[in-house]
């Protein structure tokens, strides 16, 4: 049986990567990242899902997304950090690591079985 994943924040994928690594059958039902280079990385390493690119999280309208199993997700860290001037990560503080919050709309329409952050 295979489990049906959604990466948010994406990058190249390690995520799937380390489950293709393990020899588990997995389906990437969608992804979302809009950094061009992640992007082209992304699509060398997975040809296969290029088309299923849900792009800029803010911008995903859950409902139209397929079912999955495994929620997999990060943020940009930044904002929280000494770098980012610790500007925070608050629901709604327009913060790159406020980009988090995006994910509770995926969890709460989607209701996965596993959240990996």
């Amino acid at each position: 049986m295979s489990i049906k994943i959604f990466t948010a924040f994406s990058g190249y994928d390690s995520q799937c990567l380390a489950l293709k690594y393990l020899g588990l059958d997995f389906e990437l039902v969608g992804w979302s990242d809009i950094d061009k280079y992640a992007i082209q990385a992304h699509n060398l390493l997975f040809p296969q899902y290029k088309d299923r690119n849900f792009g800029d999280i803010c911008k995903i309208d859950w409902n139209n997304v397929p079912n999955f199993d495994l929620f997999t997700y990060s943020f940009p860290c930044t904002d929280i950090s000494i770098a980012g001037r610790r500007k925070g990560f608050a629901e709604e503080s327009n913060t790159r690591s406020s980009l988090l919050w995006q994910c509770k709309k995926a969890i709460e329409v989607k209701r996965p079985k596993y959240l990996l952050m």
